[in-house]
């Protein structure tokens, strides 16, 4: 049975409230991709767009870093491909391994998404403040990085 100090703590819990965060956030991209010729991509396959964040990347490390299964991250991915903002080829050297890097389109989706992402951070200032906001920032990058190394 879940007690009172429970039932406040899952209300207010870190992992619930960045969720909630996302959410209002992915929403928002959504709505402003709609009217572009980036509305048909999903939600599920930004977040492996959003991931690579530019670089070129094996595609195994792609479902590592994401930790969806490798059918998962394939099937992300060739929809990216032939949503040709992805392109997917031969690593050197290897007659298995894949790499995956941003097209040209794909650099377009990504300034979209810069601009996006600058106004949610703007919403996030007008309410925490320009100082709150760069607080939380590096409260967030210590936590990414501390993760990382457990």
């Amino acid at each position: 049975m879940i007690d009172k100090k429970d039932d406040t703590f899952l209300g207010t819990n870190l992992k619930g409230m960045m969720m909630t965060l996302l959410a209002q956030w992915n929403g928002y991209m959504d709505e402003g991709r709609a009217a572009t010729e980036f509305a048909e991509i999903r939600q599920s396959d930004m977040r492996v767009f959003g991931q690579l964040r530019g670089r070129v990347m094996k595609l195994s490390d792609i479902h590592r870093e994401l930790g969806f299964s490798r059918q998962a991250a394939q099937q992300a991915v060739d929809r990216l491909a032939g949503h040709g903002v992805l392109q997917v080829a031969l690593a050197q050297g290897s007659r298995r391994d894949k790499v995956v890097s941003v097209t040209e389109k794909g650099q377009r989706l990504r300034t979209l998404a810069a601009v996006q992402i600058r106004q949610i951070e703007e919403g996030c200032a007008d309410v925490i403040g320009e100082d709150g906001k760069e607080q939380l920032r590096a409260l967030l990058v210590r936590l990414v990085e501390g993760q990382r190394r457990s």
